[in-house]
C-alpha cells in the first residue's frame, strides 16, 4: 500500500551488487536485512536460492522481507514453508497467522493463532484476541451491512489513489499519477519509482461523472509528497500534509525495531517526516502556505489533518513522543485570535498499541479514523466513534464490505449520510490504492410483527396484551400513492416483504385506540433475513393515565435528558395522528424535599416537556403541563420510609392522560 508506506516513511536505496560465493552473498543479504534495507535483502536472498537449497535461514529472511514491505500474499507462501523446517521459531507461527488474516484466509489463520498460544503461553491473550478477530471477521463476510463498495474507475488510474475529500463542487484527492503524456516535468520518487504525491481536484458532472482531473497549484503542490487534505467550512482555507527531508543524524533505538512504525535504515542519508501545512484562498487563487507551529519534523511526524464541521478542532496523527502506540491521533483547538493550542492526545478510547491514522470528521461531528490496534478484519479497518476532543464513546468497527482484509481508509459520506466515498487496496499485493463509491443495497428481505395494547397498572408499570385486527398502512419513503394497507391476525401479528436502507412507515389504527405511527429503516443482511419488531398501542380512554417510558429527570433537576426527548418526540407524533385530542402532561416528584418544593419542581418539569412539544408545532391550546409534586406515589416511598434510588425513581415520571 504506497500511502501506507508514505506514512510508514520507509526508504530503500536499489543497488546491484555483484555475486560471489554463497558465503558472501549471504553475509552481503545478512548485512541489508541487519541494516533495514528489506527490498535489497530480499534481492540477495532469492539469488542465494538459485544455487543451493533453500535453509531455514533464508527461508525465514525472505518471509520477514515480504512481510516487512507489506506483501502479505508472498509472506504467507514463505512462511508456510519456513514452518516445514524443523526448529522454526514459533513466531513464525504468528506471523503465518497475520498473513493468512490479511489475505481473507481467516480459519487457517485462527488455527495458528491457538498453536501459537499453545507453544508461547506469555503471549497466549494476544494470540486469543487475535482468534477472536478471525471469527468475528468471518461473521462480519457472512452478514454484510448494506453497501455496495465499488471502484471509481474515472477517479482512479494505475497509480495510487486515495483519500478523497469533498470541495466546493467536487472532490480533492491525493495520487502519484504521471501528469501529461509523459510526466517529464515531474519529480519521481527513488522509492516507487512514480511521481511525488499530489493533490488533485475532480469537479463534478454528476452522479458518478467527473470532469477532467487537474492538479492543484504550485502554492499546495510543492515538488515533494503533498497529500490528504482537509478544508474549512467555507473552503477558503487547507490543511494538508507535506513531507520534509531531515538530515539522518544517529537515529533513536526506537526507530531501529521492527515493531516501530517509522523504521529507517541505517544507510539513509535523510529521512522523511510529515508535517502539516496550510494555506487560504484569495483573489481566486491559493496563497499564504505556511506550516503548522507545532510541526518538528527534527523529532517527530505530524500529519493527515481533519478539521471539524465547524473549522474549530484540528484532529491528526502523530508519533509525538508520549502516546499510546505508534502513531496516534491527536488535536488542537483554535483561538479567539486564530493561534492553535497546543496538541492533546484524543485519549485511549480512540488510541491504542498500534497505528491510529486518516482521521476525517463527517457533518455530524462523527470521528472516521483507520486503526491496526482495534479489532479488525486484518491491515487497516476503518472505524467510528461519536464524541470529540479526548472524550469519545466506545469506537465501532464499520465492517464488512466498508473493511476488507487489507487496508481500508479515507472514509467520506455525502450529504445524505449514506452515500460516499472510500480508499482502499483490498486487490491485494499487486493493487494499488484506489478510491471506491459506496451506496446502499437494496437486499429484500421480510418484516414480521406484532401489535400490541399497553395495559396501565397502579404500580405504574404496564404490561403488554396482544390486539388483533389492527388496520396497518404502510409507505415506504414517503410514497403514499403506493401505501401497502393490511391488517393484524387476532394475535396481532402481521408479515410484509421490504428492502434495506428504505424507510418505512406503519400506521396503525383501530376503534377505541389511539392511531400510531411508527418508523423503521430494515437491517436487511441476507435475503432470509426476518426482521422482528413490536407495535405498542395505547387506548383512547379519557382520564387514564399512561408513564412515558425512558422521561426520568434526575434528583432536583428539571432539565430533559437525551433520552427524554425520544419519548417526547412519540407523543409528538401520537398528537399528529389523532389531531382531535388534548391530553394533560403531568409531571411527579418523590417524596424527598418538601412538599411545597416538590410541587414546584413537578410544574417546571411538565412545563419544560410541554415547551418542547410545542416547539414541535403542535397547537398550545392541545396540550396542558400539570406539576402533582409528590401527590400521587406509585409505590410506598412517603416520607420516613427508607427506599432504594431505584423505587424513589420510580416516582420521578411523567404522564399524559387524554382530556379531550
Amino acid at each position: 500500500m504506497k500511502v501506507l508506506y508514505l506514512f510508514l516513511l520507509l526508504c530503500f536505496v536499489h543497488c546491484v551488487q555483484p555475486v560471489g560465493t554463497l558465503a558472501q552473498s549471504q553475509a552481503r543479504a545478512d548485512k541489508h536485512y541487519n541494516n533495514f534495507d528489506y527490498a535489497l535483502a530480499l534481492e540477495e536472498y532469492k539469488k542465494l536460492l538459485d544455487k543451493e537449497q533453500p535453509s531455514l535461514h533464508v527461508t525465514e529472511r525472505i518471509a520477514h522481507c515480504y512481510r516487512l514491505i507489506n506483501q502479505p500474499g508472498s509472506a504467507q507462501f514463505w512462511y508456510r514453508q519456513a514452518l516445514g523446517f524443523a526448529g522454526a521459531a514459533p513466531i513464525n507461527l504468528l506471523y503465518y497467522a497475520n498473513a493468512c488474516r490479511q489475505n481473507g484466509e481467516y480459519t487457517t489463520a485462527k488455527q495458528h493463532y491457538l498453536l501459537f498460544a499453545e507453544r508461547e503461553p506469555g503471549r497466549r491473550a494476544e494470540a486469543l484476541n487475535l482468534a477472536k478477530a478471525c471469527d468475528l471477521a468471518m461473521s462480519w463476510i457472512a452478514r454484510p451491512v448494506g453497501v455496495d463498495v465499488i471502484p471509481d474507475s474515472t477517479l482512479n488510474s494505475p497509480y495510487a489513489d486515495f483519500s478523497p475529500v469533498f470541495y466546493r463542487e467536487g472532490l480533492v484527492f491525493s495520487s502519484d499519477r504521471v501528469r501529461g503524456h509523459n510526466g517529464s516535468d515531474q519529480k519521481v520518487y527513488g522509492w516507487t519509482g512514480t511521481p511525488y504525491l499530489q493533490l488533485y481536484y475532480a469537479e463534478r458532472k454528476g452522479t458518478t461523472a467527473w470532469a477532467e482531473i487537474k492538479p492543484m497549484e504550485k502554492t499546495i503542490n510543492t515538488q515533494f509528497h503533498n497529500a490528504i487534505a482537509t478544508f474549512s467550512p467555507d473552503f477558503n482555507e487547507v490543511f494538508f500534509t507535506r513531507t520534509k527531508r531531515v538530515k539522518n543524524r544517529v537515529l533513536p533505538d526506537e526507530l531501529l525495531t521492527e515493531s516501530n512504525w517509522q523504521r529507517y535504515s541505517k544507510n539513509d542519508e535523510f529521512i522523511n517526516r510529515l508535517e502539516i501545512y496550510s494555506a487560504t484562498f484569495a483573489k481566486d487563487k491559493w496563497q499564504d502556505a505556511k506550516a503548522f507551529p507545532f510541526n518538528q519534523s527534527e523529532s517527530y511526524s505530524v500529519g493527515h489533518p481533519a478539521l471539524s464541521p465547524d473549522g474549530r478542532i484540528l484532529y491528526f496523527a502523530s508519533d509525538m513522543p508520549g502516546g499510546y502506540g505508534q502513531t496516534d491521533l491527536y488535536f488542537s483547538e483554535r483561538q479567539q485570535d486564530g493561534s492553535w493550542s497546543t496538541p492533546v492526545n484524543a485519549g485511549p478510547v480512540i488510541n491504542t498499541a498500534g497505528k491510529e491514522v486518516f482521521p476525517v470528521v463527517h457533518a455530524d461531528g462523527t470521528l472516521y479514523f483507520s486503526s491496526d490496534g482495534h479489532l479488525g478484519m486484518g491491515g487497516l479497518d476503518l472505524f467510528s466513534a461519536e464524541g470529540s476532543r479526548a472524550t469519545w464513546s466506545p469506537v465501532e468497527n464499520l465492517y464488512y464490505p466498508f473493511n476488507s482484509p487489507r487496508d481500508d481508509f479515507g472514509l467520506i459520506y455525502e450529504k445524505d449520510g449514506k452515500s460516499g466515498y472510500l480508499s482502499s487496496n483490498r486487490e491485494g499485493d499487486t493493487g494499488s490504492d484506489n478510491i471506491y463509491r459506496f451506496k446502499p443495497t437494496e437486499v429484500p428481505c421480510k418484516l414480521s410483527g406484532i401489535t400490541y395494547a399497553r395495559v396501565p397498572s397502579r404500580t405504574g408499570r404496564a404490561r403488554l396484551e396482544r390486539v388483533g385486527q389492527v388496520r396497518l398502512e404502510i409507505t415506504m419513503n414517503g410514497d403514499t400513492a403506493n401505501a401497502l394497507v393490511l391488517e393484524t391476525d387476532a394475535r396481532g401479528q402481521f408479515l410484509f416483504q421490504v428492502k434495506a436502507n428504505q424507510t418505512y412507515t406503519i400506521r396503525g389504527s383501530k376503534r377505541g385506540y389511539l392511531t400510531q405511527t411508527f418508523h423503521i429503516m430494515p437491517d436487511c443482511r441476507v435475503a432470509t433475513d426476518t426482521v422482528h419488531i413490536e407495535m405498542v398501542m395505547d387506548r383512547d380512554t379519557p382520564n387514564q393515565p399512561i408513564v412515558l417510558e425512558n422521561l426520568y429527570y434526575d434528583l432536583d433537576k428539571h432539565n430533559l435528558r437525551p433520552e427524554a426527548i425520544i419519548e417526547l418526540d412519540k407523543v409528538v407524533s401520537m398528537l399528529r395522528d389523532n389531531p382531535t385530542i388534548k391530553i394533560e402532561l403531568s409531571s411527579h416528584t418523590d417524596s424527598r424535599e418538601t412538599h411545597r418544593y416538590n410541587l414546584m419542581l413537578s410544574q417546571l418539569r411538565a412545563a419544560s416537556a410541554v415547551k418542547y412539544i410545542l416547539s414541535q408545532g403542535i397547537a398550545p391550546e392541545r396540550v396542558v403541563d400539570k406539576g402533582y409534586g409528590e401527590t400521587r406515589l406509585l409505590n410506598r416511598c412517603k416520607d420516613g420510609v427508607p427506599c432504594s434510588e431505584e423505587e424513589h425513581q420510580l416516582n420521578r415520571r411523567t404522564e399524559f392522560k387524554i382530556i379531550r
